[in-house]
């Protein structure tokens, strides 16, 4: 083995001392960048978990919306069918028979099967021509 002469010393800890120089100043300059990459992933987070809160509040009163439009609904059905009930046995020769339609009164079709046979259709019979070749 060789030992190591004062130039071979010198040389190391001048490399040392330049490695150490170089290394804070690498630091240096990307501490903040680093810095702005933490900031954007908690304002990401916190964005996300807004979004979530937002997503949550709204499927909460989508669904509060829908119950209510089926008691709704529900109580319509019960007033339709007070009005029938009440018009058959206080006017029972009026002329006004076919008003309330006796097979509603006596269906259990809920409201949403009844809708269902009379959705409208979002498309047309047949193409509009538009995209026809002119010959």
């Amino acid at each position: 083995m060789q030992t190591w002469t004062t130039e071979m010393w010198l040389a190391a800890g001048i490399g040392l001392a330049v490695g150490i120089v170089i290394t804070y100043l690498i630091l240096r300059l990307t501490k903040g960048s680093v810095k702005k990459q933490a900031q954007t992933e908690s304002e990401l987070q916190q964005t996300k978990s807004a979004l979530q809160k937002q997503e949550e509040l709204l499927e909460k009163h989508f669904a509060e919306s829908a119950d209510l439009f089926k008691v709704l609904a529900q109580d319509y059905q019960k007033i339709y069918r007070h009005m029938a009930k009440s018009s058959d046995e206080l006017m029972p020769d009026a002329k006004t028979k076919g008003l309330f339609l006796q097979s509603f009164m006596n269906s259990d079709k809920s409201t949403a099967a009844v809708e269902k046979d009379h959705q409208p259709r979002d498309y047309s019979e047949g193409s509009s021509g538009l995209f026809k070749a002119e010959r």
